[in-house]
């Protein structure tokens, strides 16, 4: 299990579940938040991990900024470099869930496409279970019994 990067984050494999985890520590800047997804990719690259955890809980509020990047720069290099299915669990402060609720256009969190799925979630608990069942049936779609 790898942990660290900086301060401001930790990130962690958890191969029972083949997830990459990062949980935001403290707000952090636009730079610094581009660096910590770079770190996210390098670990899902080393364990070839196409299901991530990302706790936003205590990072802040998602900017648009942020998300247009996700979605028009990393996203495609994860496809590139990782597996051409990713999956992304959320995990938000209710504050954070209400934003987007209340129509918040933050594709990088919102908007499914065929091979990058992401959902949010205010609980781990539902949050790991969706990665699971998402995993379990990414699995069975590539290796159907014959």
């Amino acid at each position: 299990m790898k942990i660290g990067f900086s301060k401001h984050i930790k990130i962690s494999y958890r191969a029972d579940m083949q997830t990459v985890i990062i949980r935001w520590q403290q707000p952090v800047t636009f730079t610094e938040f581009k660096m910590n997804c770079l770190a996210i990719l390098s670990t899902a690259k080393e364990h070839e991990a196409c299901s991530w955890l990302l706790d936003c809980r205590s990072k802040g509020d998602m900017s648009q900024k942020e998300s247009d990047w996700l979605s028009f720069e990393f996203y495609p290099k994860v496809l590139e470099q990782v597996s051409s299915h990713v999956l992304v669990a959320w995990l938000l402060a209710p504050r954070q869930m209400q934003r987007l609720q209340e129509g918040a256009a933050l594709s990088a969190i919102t908007s499914n496409s065929s091979d990058v799925c992401r959902k949010a979630f205010l609980t781990e608990n539902e949050a790991v279970k969706w990665l699971e069942e998402s995993v379990a049936q990414m699995v069975h779609r590539n290796h159907p019994r014959q």
